[in-house]
């Protein structure tokens, strides 16, 4: 179609053997590139059509629509075979309806026949609508689905296996043939089938029928499983995911006695359970040393995560093994230690929380990489001795600019020996990655004398993108924002920075005489989104009279936008994958850049929870599961669990995490080979 409107959105095929498409029928369909108020916008109309074949030169009569219901029940039984697969599942439907369906022997001759493979000619996918509506008419056994199941890679078993999948009954007196079919007793790898999508559907019903013998089979499975082949490797390893949570410790050890390759599949399967079963066998492992050095304290980190509470004293244990490992892998353990210590009312056995501080003040002290770790691991711990390591590593100029400013947030707000060391790094040559966090760890509380001579003082010559960190944070208190206000009539900050996104959210909370200051000081600026409007607007425009340097852009991305959002499979996952956006419009692609709160995925929103207690919690994906709502750090990744009965408030920022500083912090030409990267083609 020609008409701008046509937006097909769903295609089926029809029982009549047509193509039936669905049509928004709406000449916008984008969410943003278009006001939603814009009057193109059609709320009211859709069409749907109906595509014929009717030959070359249209002789082809048009099909009509078959009408089932006058059919006999005997009638029925030949159209669940039929070569259209939507009148199959319209005759399956109408036939168990029927009140004498279930004298219809017909189906259940029909379905033997099929089963028997005596005739070549036979279609044996009818078998699926077959073996479905007898189930449904309770006229389908074990024994024909076992007859099914004596051709293995034929239709006919797809169809039977099916049917175990999803009836009721479980399994029955497959054992055997599960075995035959896996090939777990023949010598040669994949038995009497290769695997596929038989196993596929094998995997599928042990996964809702678990079975007393079906986790080792599931192992030898696993084995022999190509790698390649994910959607089987997958659904073998949720079915023996499945068999794993009903297993007790010594179960689970009992499977990995059989050989060295199940051990190593079921320590991998039990890192993906939260059972206290899971934790004992991982313990038991880390403790007999029968783990690599490689992966320990991975292990013992879902020990401490997972083993019960009255039984974490046997944890000190574990302490051996890892005094050997890679200052890593202690540190991975160190950080399950650290998440559990951070919990209300938990108390670590003596000997255990003095490794764990022991091993978290050596990562600190470590390569930047892990001293970043240890830091987020001690900054919810209430540990007075944590103050002194944190503060020595935040000041040590011959340290990594990403280890001082995670040594600086994990100090203790409010402290004066924290403000202190803020406004040192502040008022230094430091990195400014080091020197943002100090001006973001002294507005955590209130503000000193010194604190506010050291965020006016870091006005002079700090970028645009630091600037706005330093008005931000003088915003958030009363004492600070009317020393901005002082600053910006004096000409020492720019006026244009009481207009921004976050400098006007934090002014709105201040008192009145000082948001009425404000809006003195700014009447005479254009609004800020009229502003961003033609920022966007000159920037798609320049685009065509610059050369964008395609490789320039992917390292503009890996150093600014890697760390949270995935492109090519690269990346982090704390933001929207960007895969896919090339496709965006270049004008909204030019405003997610620039003005990132404009349009925000709820999924990505952060948002902050007050419990009954006054404690404050704060992630993104918030979502209730089980009692509990759920939401991810945006700094570690790792999942923040609260019971919903102790939530008090639940406040939705009202602005992206991502911070809206690309305006300045990217070069004209950095951003245009940004953008240009963004859109390219995988080649």
């Amino acid at each position: 179609s020609d008409d701008p409107a046509f937006r097909p959105v769903q295609v089926k095929l029809g029982p009549d053997g047509a193509l039936w498409i669905a049509d928004f029928y709406n000449p916008i369909i984008g969410h943003y590139e278009v006001p939603l108020t814009h009057p193109s916008r059609d709320h009211g109309h859709g069409r749907l059509w109906r595509i014929v074949w009717r030959g070359l030169d249209g002789s082809v009569p048009v099909p009509s629509l078959p009408n089932l219901a006058t059919l006999t029940t005997a009638e029925l039984v030949p159209r669940l075979a039929d070569g259209n697969l939507v009148v199959r599942g319209l005759a399956l439907n109408e036939l168990v309806a029927r009140r004498d369906a279930a004298a219809a022997t017909s189906a259940l001759q029909a379905a033997a026949r099929l089963v028997d493979g005596n005739d070549p000619g036979a279609d044996g996918t009818a078998a699926l609508a077959l073996f479905f509506a007898l189930d449904r008419l309770g006229q389908v056994d074990d024994a024909l689905l076992l007859r099914a199941l004596a051709r293995p890679d034929s239709a006919v078993a797809h169809a039977a296996l099916r049917v175990l999948v999803t009836r009721d009954a479980g399994l029955k007196n497959l054992e055997q043939c599960f075995n035959l079919i896996a090939g777990k007793n023949a010598p040669a790898p994949g038995g009497s089938v290769t695997p596929g999508y038989t196993w596929r559907l094998m995997a599928e019903a042990l996964a809702r029928h678990p079975q007393p013998w079906g986790a080792p089979l599931l192992l030898t499975m696993l084995g022999r499983a190509p790698e390649a082949d994910t959607q089987l490797v997958y659904a073998l390893r949720l079915a023996f995911k499945n068999h794993a949570l009903q297993a007790d410790a010594p179960t689970l050890a009992a499977w990995a006695a059989a050989s060295p390759g199940d051990a190593g599949r079921i320590v991998e399967g039990c890192l993906a359970l939260t059972t206290p079963a899971a934790a004992r066998f991982l313990a038991a492992r880390v403790r007999d040393a029968k783990t690599p050095d490689l992966r320990i304290g991975e292990f013992a980190r879902h020990v401490a995560l997972n083993l019960p509470k009255e039984e974490f004293a046997s944890f000190a244990a574990l302490l051996g093994a890892l005094n050997s490992a890679s200052a890593l892998q202690r540190l991975m353990a160190a950080e399950g230690l650290a998440t559990i210590s951070a919990q209300p009312q938990r108390v670590l056995p003596d000997d255990v929380a003095v490794w764990m501080r022991r091993e978290l003040f050596a990562a600190l002290e470590d390569k930047a990489a892990l001293a970043v770790r240890a830091a987020s691991a001690l900054k919810p711990l209430a540990l007075p001795e944590k103050g002194a390591p944190l503060r020595r590593r935040a000041l040590a100029t011959n340290a990594a600019e990403s280890a001082r400013a995670a040594a600086l947030r994990a100090l203790t707000p409010g402290e004066p020996e924290t403000a202190a060391t803020a406004i040192a790094v502040l008022a230094s040559a430091a990195p400014l990655g080091a020197r943002r966090a100090a001006a973001e760890v002294l507005g955590l509380s209130r503000l000193s004398s010194a604190g506010l001579a050291a965020l006016s003082g870091a006005f002079e010559g700090a970028p645009a993108d630091f600037a706005l960190t330093l008005a931000t944070t003088l915003a958030k208190s009363d004492q600070g924002a009317a020393e901005l206000l002082e600053l910006a009539v004096a000409g020492r900050v720019r006026l244009a920075l009481l207009r921004h996104r976050y400098v006007a959210l934090a002014l709105e909370k201040r008192p009145a005489a000082l948001r009425e200051r404000a809006a003195a000081l700014t009447k005479s600026l254009p609004p800020e989104d009229a502003r961003l409007d033609a920022l966007v607007a000159y920037r798609v425009g320049a685009l065509g009279s610059f050369k964008p340097d395609r490789t320039n852009g992917a390292a503009v991305f890996a150093t600014h936008c890697a760390a949270c959002h995935r492109f090519r499979d690269a990346g982090g996952n704390l933001g929207p994958s960007l895969d896919g956006i090339g496709s965006r419009a270049l004008p909204r692609l030019v405003e997610d850049i620039l003005d990132p709160s404009r349009n925000v995925d709820p999924t990505f929103r952060l948002t902050t929870l007050t419990l009954k207690n006054g404690e404050t919690k704060s992630g993104m994906n918030l979502r209730e599961e089980a009692g509990r709502v759920l939401l991810r750090d945006p700094n570690s990744g790792e999942e923040i669990a609260v019971a919903k009965a102790d939530v008090a408030e639940t406040t939705p920022a009202a602005i992206s995490p991502m911070p809206a500083a690309f305006e300045t912090a990217l070069k004209e030409q950095e951003f245009f080979d940004l953008v240009d990267f963004l859109r390219s083609e995988v080649k």
